[in-house]
């Protein structure tokens, strides 16, 4: 009879376990699958290597060297160098996928607690003493909490998503931005470079008629200065050629190769635009900015969610599992292991700081949306300025091009030979030699704003979406 009594406890011993592991399967198995479900939710996953140590544009560990990289290239490949290796766009991708790590983290339950009981002096029972206790404790949150949570961490992970294209942008305008004005420096240079050629040449056809005493001493030092003035103004061009290249280093991610060549490079071609009304309209709807600020919007809206059900109570539920040892023989019961179940129900007492927690989300919204308006009219004056921008630059390109330009080469050669022949003075040479300079560097510095313009529209939307074509499809 106490075989049976013994084997029939060691049977108990062994059903209380196996009841308290699949008690916290089933929990784990909730935690995975909900954490499962918002990973899916979040969208597909950039593939990354294994190692976790490499994303798209990074650089391998253990390189000591960059890749170089040329103007030969062109500036379409180069660009899209830029857009992928840039640093500032491999953070922004980090930033992202550390939001999107933290979606299953907040929708997983609480961690169980698992007790083991021991009793220094054996508590007597009617049924027996009292050996040891095992316990399971599992907190669950109130309905909807973690779906709030894993929504208001989704929507953050949209926010990064977007700062993505942010960050791309930001440096496709920079690297445009720079390439303008590189090319602009070399234009500036080449027409400077001439302008002091044609100085010497001014200055040697002075000496002649000083020596034939048709001019005075003083003209002849008039052009001398002047020719030193304008090569100390080519080498002020040339001080800017550094600061340029690094700033394009800084865009591409990369250092230049040495001893690079910028001849018979020019400006990109310019694009047909679209209308100014086609254009605002796809900036309010496709602004990678304000499409950021949208989904923070909605991690505001889920954070009032969270912060409204903060008064409900949260649950906990566990079950304990006793072993009691043999008794008295004379009871039915005796030696037989208790089970008990145990549910808590949390007093949400804390209205104060609850209350408070929900004035903080609503404030926080209110914030966020009035940041978006502010961010939407900043948009649309950036748009106009630079397409007021872009427009100037055509019109004072044509001017130039077409009337200026033809008409002062055609007054300084006419000068320049009335001058030889002793009709005009050496004042109004020198005058119509400056005027063609002023008028070739405008010239050129009107490209040059015509190419900053398109880069500073690249910088407010993706250069598909300037274009007439694709506004009209």
């Amino acid at each position: 009879m106490n075989d049976l009594n013994d084997e029939n406890m060691y049977f108990q011993k062994y059903l209380s376990t196996a009841f308290l592991c699949s008690l916290v399967i089933g929990c784990q198995s909730t935690n995975a699958s909900s954490a499962n479900s918002y990973a899916e939710r979040s969208g597909p996953h950039p593939q990354i290597a294994a190692t976790g140590d490499e994303e798209p544009g990074a650089h391998k560990a253990g390189t000591t060297e960059l890749p170089h990289w040329t103007p030969q290239e062109g500036v379409d490949a180069l660009l899209l160098r830029a857009v992928i290796s840039s640093p500032k766009v491999r953070q922004a991708y980090q930033g992202w996928q550390v939001a999107l790590e933290r979606v299953p983290q907040v929708t997983a339950l609480p961690d169980p607690w698992l007790s083991l009981t021991g009793y220094v002096q054996s508590v007597e029972t009617r049924t027996g003493p009292m050996d040891a206790r095992i316990g399971y404790t599992q907190n669950i949150p109130w309905p909807g909490k973690l779906d709030a949570a894993g929504d208001q961490a989704s929507a953050m992970a949209e926010v990064q998503r977007n700062q993505i294209e942010v960050a791309r942008l930001a440096v496709r305008r920079a690297f445009l931005r720079s390439w303008a004005e590189r090319i602009y420096l070399r234009k500036a240079e080449e027409i400077t470079a001439g302008q002091v050629a044609l100085l010497e040449h001014i200055e040697n056809v002075s000496l002649r008629l000083y020596e034939s005493s048709q001019v005075s001493q003083a003209e002849v030092l008039r052009t001398q200065v002047e020719r030193l003035q304008m090569s100390d103004r080519l080498n002020t061009l040339s001080q800017r050629e550094a600061p340029l290249l690094a700033m394009l280093e800084s865009a591409i991610g990369a250092p230049l190769e040495e001893n690079t060549s910028w001849e018979l490079l020019d400006f990109s071609p310019l694009p047909q635009l679209a209308s100014e009304a086609e254009l605002a309209a796809r900036l309010i709807t496709e602004s990678p900015e304000l499409q950021k600020l949208r989904a923070r919007l909605f991690a505001t809206q889920e954070a009032q969610r969270i912060a409204e059900l903060e008064g409900r109570p949260d649950f906990s539920v566990g079950a304990d599992w006793t072993w009691i040892g043999s008794g008295n023989p004379t009871q039915p019961d005796s030696g037989d292991d208790a089970l008990s179940l145990t549910l808590a129900v949390e007093l949400p007492f804390g209205q104060g700081r609850i209350q408070g927690g929900r004035r903080q989300a609503l404030a926080d919204r209110r914030m966020v949306v009035a940041q978006m308006e502010a961010r939407q009219w900043e948009l649309l004056a950036d748009l106009q300025q630079a397409l007021s921008a872009h427009q100037d630059a055509l019109r004072r390109m044509k001017l130039y091009e077409e009337s200026l330009l033809p008409l002062s080469q055609q007054t300084y050669e006419t000068t320049l030979a009335a001058y030889q022949s002793g009709q005009v003075g050496f004042q109004e040479m020198l005058d119509a030699a400056r005027v063609m300079l002023d008028f070739r560097l405008s010239s050129a510095r009107a490209s040059a704003d015509a190419a900053l313009a398109i880069a500073d529209l690249q910088g407010l939307l993706p250069a598909d979406l300037l274009l007439s074509e694709t506004l009209e499809r």
